[in-house]
């Protein structure tokens, strides 16, 4: 034989030096402040869960290397040189970071993910840590670890399922909301905000009012209200736009038209009167998407078309 044949161990300790550089190579780029490769950036993270979660490392990492990089700017060569493993690590950030001519701050750019209407997109929070966005939804995530979350508007499932003291962050306006290990929802519409949890417990406004929302509970509020309370809530339709369903219980009317439009792409408007009107039952994503007119019968309205969308008004 010409060679040996690496061991499968080999191979996979291999493959795991190669998404490492990968992951030195994108978090140098993105502390770039002249970057703007966001949508390559954000395809491979999402390519792949263990992309995410090698970025996520190196940036944790970020302080060990640090020194060694500032340490190349003079003296390049020593750092080709043979050395141990973890400053082998920290060389290869070196070499690209003196490729690139940037000083690599720990501030770490957002990275922004929006979807279109009737577009449902799952975002990685790292290890089992997952985001799903509904249709006509933007979000931006912030920090080494992806654990801060900017809801501008739409609509968000989280399930959070990864162990360990770390907490995910959700600003929507100017409520905050921390997990308590959970799986809830938020939706923003103008400066409304909805939260409903389905598992575990979330802590709404950790730094003032302290409210924790459990499993079976919603809170609904608007930017700058002076009071926090929980309510309860259907549980079953927490993250139900993942399943083309759309169910409520007792549910405002012009909570359920923002919902149809997000999930169906479809311009429903609503009459001004008929916002606080209630609706229980299980709307189809598919069938109201075929035929709007649909829903008449399923609200109780008239649908009357209005430019290239439909206004709903209340029977005569």
């Amino acid at each position: 034989m010409s060679g040996a044949i690496p061991s499968k161990g080999q191979m996979a300790m291999n493959d795991d030096v190669t998404l490492r550089d990968a992951a030195i190579g994108w978090f140098v780029r993105t502390n770039n402040p002249d970057f703007d490769a966001w949508d390559d950036f954000t395809a491979w993270l999402e390519s792949d869960p263990a992309n995410a979660d090698a970025y996520h490392a190196v940036a944790s990492d970020e302080a060990d290397f640090l020194p060694v990089i500032e340490r190349a700017k003079t003296q390049p060569a020593q750092v080709r040189s043979a050395v141990p493993r973890r400053a082998a690590f920290a060389s290869v950030a070196a070499a690209i970071a003196a490729a690139l001519a940037i000083i690599i701050t720990p501030r770490p750019m957002p990275v922004e993910y929006h979807t279109a209407p009737g577009e449902i997109r799952t975002v990685s929070l790292g290890g089992r840590d997952q985001l799903v966005m509904n249709g006509e939804t933007r979000i931006k995530l912030t920090g080494f670890n992806r654990q801060n979350v900017r809801l501008e508007k739409g609509q968000v499932m989280l399930r959070l399922l990864e162990p360990g003291p770390s907490r995910v962050a959700l600003m929507s306006g100017d409520l905050k909301l921390v997990d308590v290990g959970t799986t809830y929802e938020v939706s923003r519409d103008g400066h409304q905000t909805r939260v409903l949890v389905s598992d575990g417990a979330v802590l709404a406004d950790p730094d003032g009012a302290r409210l924790q929302i459990d499993r079976g509970q919603r809170l609904d509020t608007t930017d700058g209200a002076p009071t926090l309370r929980a309510m309860p809530a259907d549980i079953a339709s927490v993250g139900s736009f993942q399943r083309g369903q759309l169910s409520y219980v007792e549910e405002p009317l012009g909570n359920v038209v923002a919902d149809l439009r997000r999930s169906t792409g479809l311009d429903i408007y609503l009459s001004e009167a008929m916002t606080a009107r209630r609706f229980t039952g299980t709307l189809s994503v598919a069938e109201v998407r075929r035929d709007p007119r649909s829903l008449g019968p399923l609200l109780g309205v008239s649908l009357q078309p209005s430019g290239k969308g439909w206004k709903l008004q209340g029977r005569a």
